[in-house]
């Protein structure tokens, strides 16, 4: 099978500084179970997005969204338990076309909303840290929206709609989706299995980490893929797209070999609409699935 590499430079990975380490010295947990239902609307929408926390979504043969928050404060002290829970609100949607979670920190802050504020003073500082750890399961045919910013990974399977996946700290993994959308993270790698072949543009984007994607060997796309520190891959029988061409490429090991400091442009199939697959410190792999 010929294989295409796209082999660039290795160079050591951009530093990430450690945040400063908090003490706190009160630790308390609770967990919250909640069902949610559809209502009002052909086009489904499951909207989840949390700060600091994980959150994991499994698409089944039900008709609800079975939703379970467990929920983690570390405070200074045990006055400033109560006070976490007081402003760090969990907003639930139900009983409409979108439906799912929303974790609000102090000020209205949300993940995937613009904020303008002003630093607090020191003496106001927020004395205490709540992780969310969110678990989903969800009709399978939903589209799906879910944020993460950190401290967590974000895992969703068997949801089969469009999607819009979006991490800072920590990897994305999307495993059997039929639709189309944008997955990201800063830090951390991004994983998406497609059962079906997109309809439309899609974006597959981290930084620090690695791209994999995997299609059905009917798979017809144009192929838009780009990174700095690593390279590029494909099991798949590519052609260079006439309007944007690749380098000529040379031999090595029995593989062909291209190098580009930029987007590399190469045509899977008949082409088709154009996924995007970019890191900078890390590789990008296309791999075809097996029938």
């Amino acid at each position: 099978m010929k294989k295409l590499i796209l082999a660039l430079s290795i160079a050591a990975g951009v530093a990430v500084h450690a945040q400063p380490k908090r003490d706190f010295a009160v630790t308390r947990q609770d967990s919250i179970e909640r069902t949610l239902r559809f209502a009002g609307s052909d086009v489904q929408t499951l909207d989840v997005r949390v700060t600091r926390g994980s959150i994991q979504v499994t698409g089944d043969g039900g008709n609800e969204v079975r939703l379970r928050i467990d929920r983690t404060i570390e405070a200074e002290r045990e006055q400033f338990v109560d006070e976490a829970r007081r402003d760090v609100r969990l907003e639930t949607m139900d009983g409409g076309g979108t439906v799912g979670l929303i974790v609000r920190e102090p000020h209205g802050a949300a993940c995937g909303e613009s904020y303008i504020g002003s630093r607090e003073p020191w003496w106001d500082r927020t004395r205490y840290r709540v992780t969310t750890d969110v678990t989903v399961h969800v009709p399978a045919a939903v589209r799906f929206r879910v944020c993460g910013i950190n401290g967590g990974s974000i895992d969703v399977a068997g949801v089969t709609g469009d999607f819009d996946v979006t991490n800072v700290n920590g990897p994305v993994t999307v495993r059997g989706v039929r639709g189309s959308g944008r997955a990201t993270t800063v830090n951390g790698g991004v994983t998406v299995t497609f059962l079906a072949p997109p309809r439309d543009e899609s974006l597959l984007k981290t930084v620090n980490g690695d791209i994999t994607a995997t299609f059905p060997p009917t798979l017809s796309a144009d192929l838009r893929m780009k990174t700095f520190h690593g390279g590029l891959f494909t099991d798949f029988d590519v052609t260079p797209v006439a309007a944007r061409p690749a380098p000529a490429p040379s031999r090595r090991d029995g593989r062909f070999v291209y190098r580009s400091g930029g987007f590399t442009l190469v045509r899977a199939g008949s082409g088709g609409p154009e996924i995007t697959l970019e890191t900078l410190n890390g590789d990008v792999r296309v791999i075809r699935a097996a029938r």
